[in-house]
């Protein structure tokens, strides 16, 4: 792969819970709180999916909790409530979330240096929102949330701005995210602070968190 920092139409397009900020378990968690009234068995099959699917919009998350776990109507109205009630349970806290170890630096460094995107399943305005009031909506070229999902996100991403796939790098923590890269012809990063309980196929480079991120990139 070209050095991102020259390459023509190069630019790194990243997730944001788990990779800028330190909260994905926090929304893990705040799903499964959801829950809390649940028989043990269900709780525990909610939480198991839950660490399964990381990347997902959260609405397809409930919907796969509600109607194939809990055998329950999973129409709109229901979703529609889940989701207000999960955004008011987890707003204040990805405020105060901490980031990622090296990742305000490493965005610091590299602003100007190429196009850096922000590309999550956080709803758009709700994305949008939190970006700006944490201040770190000045890193990056665009801020990308939901709809639609991260595979047509990233496709849409590139085509508006005309970057070449093979100089593009996806930095996430998901296995959503290595799809999204590999879908559109992306080299991708994975981040995963536990390496030995890694979502990604052992010929992923990955990293533990962004202090390791120039090193990543470089092996790509």
């Amino acid at each position: 792969m070209k050095d991102v920092s020259t390459g023509p139409g190069s630019a790194l397009v990243f997730d944001f819970d788990g990779v800028i900020l330190d909260s994905a378990i926090l929304k893990r968690q705040a799903f499964a709180d959801l829950y809390d009234d649940e028989p043990e068995g269900n709780r525990r099959a909610v939480v198991a999916y839950l660490n399964r699917r990381g990347g997902q919009p959260r609405e397809v998350k409930f919907r796969h909790i509600e109607g194939q776990i809990l055998g329950r109507d999973a129409g709109t109205q229901r979703i529609q409530e889940l989701c207000r009630r999960f955004k008011a349970h987890v707003e204040q806290r990805l405020l105060e979330a901490p980031a990622i170890p090296g990742a305000l630096e490493f965005l610091e460094r590299w602003q100007g240096v190429c196009p850096l995107y922000l590309l999550s399943a956080t709803p758009e305005l709700e994305l949008r929102t939190i970006t700006a009031r944490r201040g770190l909506d000045r890193y990056f070229v665009e801020v990308i949330g939901a709809p639609p999902d991260k595979v047509n996100g990233l496709r849409n991403l590139l085509a508006r701005r005309g970057h070449v796939p093979a100089d593009t790098v996806m930095i996430g923590d998901s296995y959503n995210d290595y799809r999204a890269a590999r879908s559109n012809g992306t080299a991708f990063i994975g981040v995963t602070a536990d390496p030995s309980a890694s979502p990604f196929p052992d010929d992923v480079v990955t990293t533990m968190d962004l202090t390791g991120l120039e090193m990543a990139l470089s092996k790509l």
